[in-house]
């Protein structure tokens, strides 16, 4: 993930309750097998356990931005 600060991804992301969701993050920091990201579907910073990503690519939106 640290090849990824300050860019733009889409994840594709399994959360703690086995729910699976497609998110257009920004990664802020990367620290042991966390990653703190913005997310542009919650509008807010969030914490990622990099376990939990299925799939990582850059983002379309991030083409946008």
């Amino acid at each position: 993930m640290e090849s990824y600060i300050g860019k733009v991804v889409q994840l594709i992301y399994i959360d703690r309750k086995k729910n699976v969701s497609i998110r257009d993050v920004r990664i802020i920091s990367v620290k042991g097998n966390q990653f703190k990201a913005y997310c542009y579907s919650a509008e807010a910073m969030r914490i990622f356990k990099t376990d939990n990503v299925v799939d990582v690519e850059i983002s379309k939106l991030a083409r946008k931005v």
